[in-house]
C-alpha cells in the first residue's frame, strides 16, 4: 500500500513554525527566509485544504483544527530524529542533565527511572536535586527542570505531567495504637508539616469543616520526604501530596488516615530545552513523565 504523505519540507516548516508560534523564529532555525517558511506552510494548508495558523503581526497562532496535528507530527519528526542517531551511531550515549527537588527525585523519579531507561536505553540520566528555595537559580546546563510548580525560560517549553492532592496519612502503627476515627481527633496528635506548607494543614481542616486554633501541634521539616519518613516513625499525621506515596502505601510503611477531603495540590511540572543536541531526548523524556501515574486507584 503506498503511503500518502505530504511534502516533507513543508511538514518541518510547520512544526518549526508551530513550536515558536513565529515564522521568523522558524526561519533562523531552519537556515531559510521567512519567506520561504510562508511558502512551505501555505503548500501544506493548500495539500490538506484547510488553514493551519492565524497570521498576526507578531507571530502566529494555531488554530484549534491544527493542534492535534501539530501534536502528531512533532512526535513523528522526533521519532524519526532519534531512529536516525541510533542508526548512525548505535553505540553512542547521550546524557540528559535532569534538576528535580529532593523528595520528588527519591519518591517519585527515582523508583520510576528505569521504564525510561527501557525506552531510551542509550540515554544517561545525570539527576542533580535542589531545595525550593534555590530552584529559581538552577543552573542553565540543566535540560530539564522538574518541580511541583510552573516554570517559565527562554528557549524551553513548560509542561504539567500530572494532577495531584494532599492526603492525610501516618504508619500502621500509629492508626493502630490511637483508634483516630473522626477529623477532628487529628487535632489530638502531631501534625507533621514541610516547610513551605506550613498552611496546608489549616486549609485541609477548613475543607472538612472543622475549626482549628492558630497554632497546630507538631513539628516542621524542611523536605517533604522527611516529613514522610518522620510519620512512618510513628512520630505523627503526615499532609502528603499523592503522586510520592506510592512506594510507602504499597510496602505498608504509610495508610491513609482518611480518603476524604483530598486537598488540591499544584500537580508535577517538567521544564524542558527546546533547542540544542539534547532538545529531541529532553522533549522524550517530558513527555515519559506525563505517563507516570498512579497504577493504583486514587482514593475516592
Amino acid at each position: 500500500m503506498t503511503r500518502r504523505l505530504p511534502p516533507l519540507k513543508a511538514l518541518r516548516a510547520f512544526e518549526a513554525a508551530a513550536r515558536h508560534a513565529n515564522f521568523t523564529a522558524a526561519a533562523d532555525e531552519l537556515s531559510i527566509t521567512h519567506s520561504a517558511v510562508s511558502q512551505q506552510i501555505r503548500l501544506l494548508e493548500d495539500y490538506l485544504g484547510q488553514p493551519l495558523f492565524a497570521r498576526e503581526a507578531r507571530g502566529a497562532t494555531l488554530l484549534p483544527q491544527a493542534r492535534d496535528y501539530f501534536a502528531e507530527v512533532q512526535s513523528s519528526l522526533d521519532r524519526i530524529a532519534s531512529a536516525t542517531a541510533a542508526l548512525k551511531s548505535p553505540d553512542q550515549r547521550s546524557s540528559l542533565r535532569v534538576c528535580t527537588t529532593p523528595s520528588l527525585a527519591m519518591k517519585w523519579l527515582i523508583p520510576r527511572l528505569a521504564g525510561f531507561q527501557l525506552k531510551a536505553p542509550h540515554a544517561d540520566i545525570q539527576l542533580t536535586t535542589l531545595g525550593r528555595q534555590f530552584f529559581d537559580h538552577a543552573e542553565a546546563g540543566n535540560d530539564v527542570l522538574v518541580r511541583r510548580m510552573p516554570m517559565q525560560r527562554p528557549d524551553h517549553t513548560c509542561v504539567r505531567c500530572l494532577d495531584d492532592h494532599l492526603v492525610v496519612v501516618a504508619s500502621p502503627r500509629f492508626i493502630e495504637r490511637h483508634h483516630i476515627t473522626d477529623i477532628a481527633d487529628c487535632l489530638g496528635h502531631p501534625l507533621l508539616q514541610a516547610t513551605g506548607g506550613l498552611a496546608h494543614w489549616p486549609r485541609w481542616f477548613e475543607l472538612a469543616g472543622v475549626r482549628v486554633p492558630s497554632q497546630l501541634p507538631g513539628p516542621a521539616f524542611d523536605h517533604q520526604f522527611l516529613c514522610m519518613q518522620a510519620a512512618m516513625n510513628d512520630l505523627g499525621l503526615a499532609l502528603a501530596p499523592w503522586c510520592l506515596l506510592e512506594e510507602d502505601i504499597r510496602a505498608d510503611r504509610l495508610r491513609l488516615v482518611f480518603p476524604q477531603p483530598r486537598l488540591p495540590a499544584s500537580g508535577v511540572y517538567a521544564l524542558y530545552r527546546t533547542e540544542g543536541p539534547t532538545a529531541v531526548l529532553a522533549r522524550q523524556f517530558a513527555d515519559w513523565l506525563g505517563t507516570q501515574h498512579w497504577t493504583l486507584e486514587s482514593p475516592s
